[in-house]
């Protein structure tokens, strides 16, 4: 296929054909050849000079006819002069005119007289006719250049004997080169859609026809009619020249249509990406009520004068001096808003010529609108504004901004938004002059933002200015006056600030009086209005409220009003009211209006409702307050003025407060202005006004619950089914609208909070009661709500949140606390899995796989009797409510909350959200490996060592860098908090340990003392002491406030690897390369005990608060927990590899990290290569030691007939009865004395007959687990054993090179079969017990009458036999040796086939039960199943990590079961009810993501977490002593369409 570059000329030049067409037409016998189209040269000021003053060389200038716009580049080419004919000199006789040939014309330089004595010259335009047949190219617009370089011959030949037409037509020529020139590459036009083209196109071909058709005119004639002639020739290029006009002409328009189309897609871009707020913008145009709420105007003309010319000077200031912040502050109400919109609205609306800046970008935040109150909506705002005012910057943001950070911290938005694309798109010498743009951005109304982020967003942006240089940026910021953020302030080196509260209140006054003049002008001049004056004091706020108070009423009803209030005025003492008091008269004066005139009882429920307006964690509606408040819906009060329903009692309580209360856009509740808010929760100041709010969270607490009552339920939201995820259920978020409600949502939101706030909780009858209640099984249902209004992530910590304290009896959690915990557990296990993205699959998936230990778990199960059921058996069974990954890392630390989890990556520290497992910041700025982590107390902060010798102490929320802090020679192995988070210890391989001050960022002691590296340091809570661990095998404690060593506990025989306290101080726990962990006491520093964990390596220990448990990690991967006054294990939590039956043998994982958190009732550890951190329970449960007594080692297996046992022998002497199903032990068969090699059922299941090493067969009832027959009379150990399916023989085959036959019944032998010349490894019956056969590592089968001992049949291997099986019907043999299986004929002994595929020994096979399948184990860690039919391969099972000893077919033949060396038993369902989903996951070509989906349709069946170690299908069951294994039993659930049949109310 052509290259586009091909198809552009091709298309350019069957652009030519036109002109090629037209001339053959006109002159055929002229038109021999046409030549190729030249290079054109770039539109631009350099073609302009060579061009256009080429051409134009000692032309005479003549007047412009006119201007016409053109294309860059082309402005002087659009003169052309138009005055009066004027005869030229003539030329020399002897001078020649080259034509396009090459050839002299010499009869076209002779003068000419005309009959009026005229002389003129056809030297130009005779020559220019002449050659016009060899100007014609293969395109069009290649006309233009070859008529330009014709008069460029020509022009140079005549010289000054031009006249103003031929050098009007000279100048056209000329323009028409430019022209060429920039469409002679192809790519730059598209003649389909230029429609200018096409004109300029036709146009040439008609002048161009009457210029060829003038040059056919003869000579005589031309000069009989010279003028007239030169006149219509100018006319044709005068016209030829307007249509080079137009076309550039359209395409300047085009080509400015193109550049805007582009700029405004720029704009929709930034504007999607970003997410800017168009409300927070000045320019935003409100509606009369929302200006009234917000109050955003300019000031009244005459007022702020000083200050806004303050404002402006600074702005203005160019000096490196000049700070580039300025914070405008004061009190609630002084009128900082005006002041702010006024300088945005001079700095881009009425800007003056002088300004040297401009508003670069605003922000103006309001609690009315949620984009106006969220202070991530800032920053994008605030850069969208800024990059349609800075194309460099904008385009620097489309190219390399990360536009992924628009929801994480401030800190990290100005970085990568603002910081990082300002500085890349300024000049490198820029020095913030106004040459290169100078910008303004206003932030107004910080405290406007909800939380205290607004006050965390100044600091954060001071924090960026004073470790970054903007050049030509500066901030104008208003807040009010927070006491920690005047400190920050106060502390930044460059700044300019305004107090409010510092003008002279002569100066406010004078500004109040001219707003309320403009709002009351019938009060002008009026003692009311010296009276409002002198009440207004010095706050604007004050004024507002009064004008809004005052706005509704009519001017009689106004001075009423007045009178009132200034009587109450007048009678507070004025000496005793502060900077708000007259306010408070006002807002007093305000709320005995709303509430007078009813009983106290109607008083107290509207206060109420006032009290929740300013008291809710989210702005609600009067019907959600309505809901919360009272507890009936309709009323019938026959009292006058009493609502009929409680909305209608909000609304009117609303109405009544409309001077200080409004709702916005949504119907929300809000206030004017924050000093309400303040007044109401200020008793000193509201007085009978007041709240109590620890009685009002407890009357919303109990609201709550009430709400919750009525409106939750299962399957809230009619989901369909349970096979799609929540994303996938295109009408979910109607459903979710219609069915919770929004008084539902919030009560779902914020029980927790008002439970926790009620300080009388747990006193309260009622609360405790409806707790109680809701924990019964309505919490499922708050969880599947949550879940549905994506707030799941908050059912644990709400759940934890409630005052735990009041649930503490005696040092244990109550039954009410301890149903608390397990609810809270539950719902981290949910919400931290990906059940949680399908929430029928909180019921289907989490609850059916959840471990809970309380009664509470089992009563929830009971009402989802058609759950999927799941199995786990384990002697470490443990509950792992989450995992997350993070890589694999060196490093890894987690908040004392468990909430952000801290990894590393090379130089770099990442932060993760612990319950949506996604990066919350990426930590940057060390220089090399960042080696050690810790979290402060509070998980405010984190401190990174590193290989660069420093320690950097980072903000958590923002993902900010505070301090860094040198002084170490050596790289830092280990760093620690104090609790309070106040200081920072270090340990070196300089020998030092260092302590710092976490604020100053300084050196506070340098502890000197031990001899080799500093492995590990910690410090008590109160940063009293600090213990460090060290190569030179000890642990040293220090006082940590003298640095003066305290003392120095030895014992440990190799490195100190991992020291840690327990909370209160009282105990030091030390772990060591040596393999164990040591517990000292820190009073008497006598050792507790030495906790012994084998042969690894100890990385990490942490202590109960109380000192009696010591958790610890190694380097095997495993988390052990230890009673540490006894040094018993209480638990040994696997390594997830050894845990995961799936995992490839020698593979190994180190624990890193391992702490307590909440009081110690969970478990974090994370490991090193899989980068996996787990939150898991901890129950200190003894491990029982009865199951260790079986060896797991497999040697044999077998299935009883109806498949619901299963027997395993192991190289132990006992054998293990399980269920099939379930893998649960049913019992220990006890008897041998040393290994069992071999085992069998009685066709009816009810005896098992097994040999072994010690030489005997032992027949067993399986119902008492009793051994009821003891055969002896083998010489040698027993290898195989037989019964026949009526059970009343049994065949044994024996290390002595005999088979016996036995009564099992008597226990008698009823004969011997001699023959084989080696150990008899197999040996089996057929159905009619008429035959049996037997293999031998003699290399042979051999077929005996089982009645008379005789010796049937020989046949033979080329290796020894490992094991032999007859068909059911006894037709067939089929033999294992070596890596093949034989199937012979039974009666004839010819090999029937011959089964290839295994890569190392066969050690066992089998026939199904309908003799159509066979089934092999083998040395190459296989199962494989045969056709016995066609020999062909039909399915091969990998799952087992170690030789498999032992395989055997279900009495159905639909299961098989295999036993292995790696000490697994595996059931294998050849129709399994499920597969695993599979994705690709590098490093691993694939791995599973815990789905489980139907085969054939690939529906989402369940969901079982890692921790559950399902076997990967087609294996539906393992047994394993070694780590735990499931089982999942689907064959009673409900699932898809009838998913929500799994629930039963009246369970």
């Amino acid at each position: 296929m052509a290259s586009a570059s091909v198809k552009e000329t091709k298309k350019h030049r069957s652009l030519g054909t036109w002109a090629k067409d037209t001339f053959n037409v006109l002159i055929p016998s002229r038109l021999t050849s046409f030549r190729k189209p030249s290079k054109g040269a770039v539109l631009g000021s350099s073609v302009r000079a060579t061009s256009q003053q080429d051409l134009s060389r000692n032309l005479r200038t003549e007047p412009l006819r006119k201007h016409t716009a053109s294309l860059p580049g082309l402005h002087d080419a659009n003169q052309m002069g138009h005055g009066a004919i004027e005869l030229a000199p003539p030329l020399p006789a002897k001078t020649p005119i080259n034509e396009g040939d090459g050839r002299a014309e010499p009869g076209l330089h002779v003068p000419i007289v005309t009959s009026s004595g005229l002389k003129i010259t056809v030297n130009f335009i005779g020559t220019l006719l002449k050659k016009l047949p060899d100007i014609v190219d293969g395109n069009p617009v290649k006309i233009a250049a070859s008529l330009a370089k014709a008069i460029v011959e020509i022009t140079e030949a005549v010289k000054g004997n031009m006249d103003a037409v031929d050098r009007r037509i000279a100048s056209t020529c000329a323009q028409l080169e430019i022209v060429n020139k920039t469409l002679a590459d192809p790519t730059t036009y598209d003649e389909r859609n230029n429609i200018w083209l096409k004109e300029f196109k036709s146009t040439l071909d008609i002048e161009f026809t009457k210029l060829y058709q003038l040059r056919n005119g003869g000579l005589a004639v031309k000069i009989m009619n010279y003028e007239d002639e030169k006149s219509r020739i100018a006319d044709i290029f005068e016209r030829i020249n307007d249509a080079r006009i137009q076309f550039e002409l359209g395409t300047a328009i085009a080509m400015y249509k193109l550049g805007s189309a582009i700029q405004n897609d720029l704009k929709s871009l930034l504007l999607d990406r970003l997410k800017a707020s168009r409300r927070a913008d000045h320019k935003y145009h409100l509606g009369p009520k929302d200006r009234e709420r917000l109050g955003r105007a300019v000031c009244i003309p005459g007022t702020r004068v000083d200050i806004l010319s303050g404002a402006v000077s600074w702005a203005n200031d160019l000096s490196t001096e000049s700070p580039s912040v300025y914070w405008l502050f004061g009190p609630a109400g002084s009128g900082k808003t005006t002041i702010a919109f006024t300088v945005a609205r001079r700095f881009e609306l009425t800007g003056d010529i002088n300004d040297t800046i401009k508003l670069g970008g605003n922000f103006f935040c309001s609690r009315l609108f949620d984009e106006t109150r969220t202070v991530t909506h800032i920053v994008p705002t605030i850069v969208y504004h800024l990059a349609l005012r800075c194309p460099a910057f904008a385009e620097t943001l489309r190219v390399s901004a990360s536009f992924d950070v628009i929801d994480q911290d401030p800190a990290t938005q100005l970085k990568e938004l603002l910081v990082d694309p300002w500085c890349n798109s300024r000049p490198e010498t820029d020095d913030g002059s106004s040459s290169a743009g100078r910008y303004l951005i206003v932030v107004d109304a910080l405290d406007e933002i909800e939380g205290r982020e607004g006050p965390e967003f100044l600091r954060a942006l001071l924090d960026v200015i004073r470790e970054n240089n903007l050049p030509g940026l500066k901030f104008f910021i208003t807040s009010r006056s927070d006491p920690d953020l005047v400190a920050r302030v106060e502390a930044f080196e460059q700044k300019k600030w305004c107090r409010l509260q510092d003008v002279e209140e002569e100066v406010v006054s004078a500004d109040i009086a001219k707003y309320l003049q403009a709002n009351f002008p019938h009060l002008k001049d009026t003692v009311e209005m010296a009276r409002l004056l002198e009440f207004s004091g010095a706050l604007f706020i004050c004024a507002a409220t009064l004008v809004r108070y005052l706005g509704v009423l009519s001017r009689h009803e106004q001075r009423q009003a007045l009178a009132s209030l200034f009587l109450e005025s007048s009678n507070s003492q004025k000496t005793t009211l502060g900077a708000t008091g007259l306010l408070d008269v006002l807002y007093n004066q305000i709320l005995t209006e709303a509430f007078e005139g009813f009983d106290a009882a109607f008083r107290i429920n509207r206060l109420r409702v006032l009290h929740t307006f300013l008291s809710t964690q989210e702005r609600t509606s009067t019907t959600t307050v309505a809901s919360l408040l009272f507890p009936k819906g309709p009323t019938d009060n026959k009292t006058p003025g009493f609502p009929p329903t409680t909305v209608e009692l909000v609304d009117d309580v609303l109405s009544r407060l409309h001077a200080v209360l409004y709702t916005d856009e949504n119907k929300l509740v809000l206030s004017y202005h924050k000093s309400f808010t303040d007044f109401i929760f200020d008793p000193d100041r509201s007085k009978e006004f007041c709240c109590s709010q620890a009685a009002l969270h407890e009357r919303l607490a109990e609201g709550c619950f009430r709400v919750m009552k009525l409106g939750l339920r299962f399957n809230i939201a009619n989901i369909p089914t349970s096979f799609l995820l929540d994303r996938e259920n295109t009408g979910l978020s109607e459903q979710v609208k219609c069915n919770i409600t929004e008084d539902l949502a919030y009560s779902c939101r914020h029980w927790g909070f008002y439970l926790s706030a009620a300080t009388q909780a747990k006193e309260s009858e009622s609360l405790v009661l409806m707790l109680s209640d809701f924990l019964e099984l309505r919490v499922l249902f708050w969880i599947e709500a949550m879940n549905l209004l994506g707030c799941a992530d908050l059912c644990d910590p709400t759940l934890r949140a409630i005052d735990i304290a009041a649930m503490y009896e005696q040092g244990d959690y109550t039954p009410l606390g301890r149903r608390c915990r397990e609810a809270a557990s539950f719902a981290l296990y949910f919400s931290g899995s990906p059940t949680s993205s399908s929430t029928p699959h909180l019921y289907v998936s989490a609850l059916a796989t959840w471990h809970g230990r309380l009664v509470v778990s089992e009563s929830w199960r009971k009402h989802f009797p058609k759950i999927p059921r799941m199995t786990t058996r384990s002697r470490l069974l443990t509950s792992t409510f989450l995992e997350i990954n993070v890589g694999r890392v060196d490093v890894i630390a987690v908040s004392g909350s468990g909430r952000v989890i801290a990894s590393t990556k090379h130089n770099s520290v990442h932060l993760w959200d612990a319950v949506k497992g996604v990066v919350r910041n990426v930590l940057k700025g060390h220089s090399s490996a960042v080696t050690s982590l810790a979290f402060s107390g509070d998980g405010k902060w984190i401190v990174s060592g590193s290989k660069d010798k420093t320690l950097r102490v980072w903000k958590v929320v923002e993902g900010v860098l505070f301090r860094v802090l040198k002084g170490h020679s050596g790289w830092v192995r280990s760093v620690a908090f104090s609790g309070d988070g106040s200081r920072v210890a270090s340990g070196s391989v300089d020998m030092t340990v260092r302590v710092w001050d976490t604020l100053k960022g300084t050196e506070t002691g340098v502890l000197k003392g031990h001899c080799g590296d500093i492995t590990s340091v910690a410090l008590t809570r109160d940063g009293a002491r600090i213990a460090s661990g060290s190569a030179d095998k000890t642990v040293r404690v220090w006082d940590g406030r003298t640095g003066i060593a305290i003392h120095v506990l030895e014992g440990h025989s190799s490195l100190v690897t991992a020291v840690g306290f327990s909370w209160d101080g009282n105990w030091i726990a030390s772990g060591s390369n040596d393999g164990r962990v040591r517990v000292w006491d820190a009073s008497t520093w006598v050792e507790r005990g030495a906790l012994e964990v084998y042969s690894s390596w100890i990385t990490s220990v942490a202590l109960l608060p109380d000192g009696s448990s010591v958790i610890a990690g190694s380097t095997d991967g495993s988390v052990t927990l230890w009673d540490s006054t006894s040094s018993t294990a209480l638990r040994v939590l696997p390594s997830r590899e050894e845990s995961n039956l799936e995992s490839t043998a020698g593979e190994s994982d180190s624990v890193l990290f391992v702490t307590f958190i909440d009081d110690g009732s969970r478990i974090i550890s994370g490991s090193e290569l899989n980068g996996t951190v787990r939150v898991m329970e901890n129950v200190a449960s003894r491990v029982s030691g009865a199951i260790m007594d079986w060896k797991t080692t497999l040697t044999s297996v077998a299935f009883s007939v109806d498949g619901t046992r299963i027997a395993l022998g192991s190289i132990g002497e006992a054998v293990k009865v399980c269920d099939a199903s379930s893998g649960s032990e049913l019992g220990l068969l006890l008897g041998h004395t040393s290994r069992v090699t071999s085992l069998a059922f009685t066709g009816d299941g009810s005896r098992i007959a097994t040999g072994s090493y010690d030489r005997t067969v032992r027949v067993w009832d399986v119902s008492t687990l009793n051994a009821v027959g003891v055969l002896t009379g083998h010489r040698a150990r027993v290898m195989s054993v037989a019964f026949l399916g009526d059970g009343t023989r049994i065949a044994s085959g024996s290390v002595d090179k005999t088979v016996r036959v036995w009564d099992a019944l008597a226990g008698m032998v009823l004969s011997v079969l001699k023959g084989h010349k080696g150990c008899v490894t197999s040996v089996a019956f057929t159905e009619d017990g008429s035959r049996i056969v037997s293999g031998s590592l003699d290399m042979t089968v051999r077929v005996w009458d089982a009645l008379g001992g005789m010796e049937l049949r020989v046949v033979g291997h080329e290796y020894p036999v490992m094991s032999v099986a007859f068909s059911p019907d006894g037709t067939r043999i089929g033999s294992a040796s070596y890596d093949t299986v034989r199937v012979w004929d039974a009666s004839t002994g010819v090999v029937m086939g011959v089964l290839e595929g295994h890569s190392a020994w066969v050690t066992s096979i089998a026939f199904s039960g309908d003799g159509t399948r066979i089934v092999s184990g083998s040395h190459d860690k296989t199962v494989r199943v045969w056709d016995a039919g066609t020999g062909d391969l039909l399915q091969v099972m990998e799952g087992h990590n170690d030789r498999v000893a032992a395989v055997a077919f279900s009495g159905e033949g639909s299961r098989i079961v295999s036993g292995s060396d790696d000490e697994t038993v595996r059931v294998w369902d050849l129709e399994p009810s499920y597969v695993n989903e599979i994705v690709a996951k590098p490093p691993k070509p694939d791995s599973r993501t815990g789905w489980i989906m139907s085969p054939s349709e690939n529906n989402r069946l369940m969901f079982v977490p890692p921790s559950g170690n399902l076997p990967q299908s087609p294996c539906t069951l393992v047994i394993s002593e070694k780590a735990p294994c499931s089982v999942v039993d689907l064959s009673s659930a409900t699932l898809g369409t009838k998913w929500s049949h799994c629930y039963s109310p009246h369970s």
